[in-house]
């Protein structure tokens, strides 16, 4: 499974740009991920590979695919692999002027038994004054038929993301802010977990010529959170409490990006009284075509 996942991303990331070249506007990435877990009495480290495609149609309609494959290796029991798929498809203006609509769905397969076949719907709307402001609404429904509650139903999770953006001067730059309220609820209780669930995240961008920086930090509790546009599932039994993350990127050239990113969370694990740091490591290249 893991070779043909691998396979089927070089396809995805290499490929298929070239064949809606004619029609669409592509761009294309591929990152590689280290994270490694300290304190754990459960995880040791682990990589994750994801290959991301977009394609617009004069900004007007955007179709967005991801693929990845994620290897854990645990201290105890079996090592985890699992692969998400993802797709999201944009609106703008064309439903609303002034509006984006964004659709999307995300499937998992994976080793751990409790989240296997795991399904995300996702959905968001956001108003926007270009560089100026913005405000959303986003909402993610995971449902995973698999994972048993004490009630005998399955596990479903819902995620209500309110998020605001804005445009200010700081030091002769121009930087991009954004703030965004987490509330995630269970319909039922995971581990001693609580059903519901609180956090704030602020997120700051720039660039000085042609490298970019982007900073976030975020603290509260998540469980089984969906981030990142759907794109970044945590569907695995654990308890995050905050963290932050750092990137840098550099255009080198007009079509052809590289980035490094830094992030930091900490979490428990449902069962262990721990207190686990999380750190990730992420190069990535991308560009269009």
């Amino acid at each position: 499974m893991k070779r043909f996942a691998i396979f089927i991303l070089l396809i995805f990331v290499v490929g298929i740009p070239k064949a809606w070249a004619q029609d669409w506007d592509s761009y294309a990435s591929l990152y590689l991920s280290y994270f490694d877990f300290q304190n754990s009495p459960v995880k040791d480290n682990g990589w994750t590979t994801t290959g991301y495609l977009s394609l617009k149609n004069s900004y007007a309609h955007t179709l967005e695919l991801g693929i990845s494959q994620t290897e854990i290796d645990y201290k105890i029991g079996n090592d985890l692999s699992q692969t998400d798929f993802n797709i999201v498809y944009s609106n703008t203006d064309q439903i609303l002027k002034n509006y984006i609509f964004k659709f999307g769905f995300h499937y998992i397969n994976t080793d751990d038994e409790l989240t296997d076949s795991g399904k995300i719907f996702y959905f968001q709307w956001k108003y926007y004054q270009t560089y100026n402001w913005n405000a959303g609404l986003e909402f993610a429904y995971s449902l995973y038929n698999s994972f048993s509650t004490t009630s005998g139903d399955d596990l479903n999770v819902f995620q209500v993301r309110p998020h605001f953006g804005y445009y200010f001067a700081f030091l002769g730059k121009r930087i991009y802010g954004e703030s965004r309220l987490y509330f995630i609820h269970t319909n039922e209780n995971v581990g001693t977990f609580d059903r519901n669930n609180f956090s704030f995240e602020q997120y700051f961008s720039t660039y000085i010529g042609l490298t970019d920086f982007k900073v976030s930090g975020w603290f509260g509790k998540q469980i089984f959170a969906v981030k990142n546009e759907g794109f970044v599932v945590y569907n695995l039994s654990d308890e995050y409490l905050g963290g932050f993350s750092f990137e840098v990127g550099h255009k080198i050239t007009s079509k052809l990006r590289a980035a490094f990113n830094l992030s930091q969370e900490w979490l428990k694990h449902s069962g262990y009284n721990d207190n686990v740091s999380q750190t990730v490591i992420t190069l990535s290249i991308g560009g269009s075509f």
